[in-house]
C-alpha cells in the first residue's frame, strides 16, 4: 500500500451497525477500517490487524459533520475517519514511516 490513500464509502453499506449515522464507536471505526483495508488491497491478514489507539472528537460544537475519528494500528498505519454532508464516510490511511 502507498504512503497516504483515501477511501470513500456510502454509509448505507454499514446500515446494520448501531452507529450507522450515529457517532463513531471504537467497534464501528474498526469495522470501517477493515472494509477500507480490503478495498485498498492490503496484503496482510485483515483479521489480525491490531488496533492500539482510538480517539473521537467533534471539532466544532453543534456541527455533527465536524466529527473526526483517529485510529492507530501496529501495522499498517493510522487512520482518520470523517463523514461529509451527503452520507459518505471518508477514510484517510497513512502508513508508518
Amino acid at each position: 500500500m502507498g504512503d497516504t490513500q483515501t477511501v470513500t464509502f456510502l454509509e448505507d453499506i454499514f446500515r446494520n451497525h448501531p452507529n450507522c449515522y450515529n457517532g463513531w464507536s471504537e467497534n464501528y471505526a474498526q469495522t470501517i477500517i477493515k472494509k477500507a483495508l480490503k478495498k485498498l488491497n492490503y496484503d496482510g491478514d485483515i483479521s489480525k490487524v491490531k488496533f492500539t489507539k482510538y480517539s473521537y472528537k467533534t471539532i466544532l460544537e453543534n456541527k455533527p459533520y465536524s466529527n473526526v475519528c483517529y485510529v492507530e494500528t501496529v501495522q499498517p498505519g493510522y487512520f482518520f475517519i470523517m463523514r461529509d454532508m451527503v452520507d459518505h464516510i471518508n477514510v484517510v490511511y497513512n502508513r508508518w514511516d
